[in-house]
């Protein structure tokens, strides 16, 4: 019985599900994680001594969620850095402002995003996007793969008295406003101008940053 059911599951989001791309999946669920780390106020999001790392999927896409589950597992293997950590698998339509999480990694939901975004904002928590032109509704981290590897941190989100980065973090995004257009790795501002005060992210900084090793 559970056979089938896990075949049904597996149909549903073939036929349903979004279709992600698998290297931005892994290249994400290796580096958010870290990320978390940089806040300096990650102490005051522990929750019972843990980071709550959840993740909110449409119900189509919940074997996209537990891949990345056991993803960071396998990669993490339950720490990081000094802290132990849980993963936290949360349906949107469960999802509400009593949803345990130190930080949210949202997956390509199309409707609701902003209230996700208002909640994480409230809790004081960082908040990481699959899509990045969710980053316009709020949320504050998304990753994309150009010719290297490009983290963009929402710039109107990084003013919050409950979230401190470190200054290497950064020195090393690439911030961007709420006027932009995203579409096929191209970012475009105030109508195809490109702003021009980005710090570029290498990818041998992302991966090889002592601060995020």
């Amino acid at each position: 019985m559970k056979k089938l059911f896990f075949l049904y599951l597996t149909l549903v989001e073939i036929v349903f599900g979004f279709n992600y791309d698998d290297v931005v999946l892994k290249a994400q669920a290796s580096i958010f994680p870290k990320i978390i780390l940089l806040d300096k106020k990650i102490e005051d999001k522990l929750i019972d001594g843990k980071i709550v790392y959840t993740i909110i999927y449409d119900k189509t896409d919940y074997l996209t969620a537990l891949s990345i589950e056991e993803f960071i597992n396998k990669n993490f293997d339950g720490h990081l850095d000094i802290y132990d950590y849980k993963i936290n698998l949360v349906d949107f339509d469960s999802f509400s402002e009593k949803t345990e999480a130190s930080a949210i990694y949202v997956l390509n939901l199309k409707e609701h995003v902003e209230r996700i975004a208002l909640m994480a904002k409230i809790k004081g928590i960082i908040s990481f996007s699959y899509d990045i032109n969710n980053l316009r509704k709020g949320l504050m981290f998304s990753l994309v793969i150009e010719k290297s590897t490009v983290l963009y941190l929402e710039k109107e989100n990084l003013y919050t008295k409950k979230i401190d980065f470190v200054d290497a973090l950064l020195q090393m995004v690439r911030f961007i406003d709420q006027d932009y257009v995203y579409k096929e790795n191209i970012l475009y501002q105030n109508s195809l101008i490109m702003n021009k005060y980005y710090a570029s992210l290498s990818n041998n900084k992302l991966y090889n940053n002592k601060i995020i090793e």
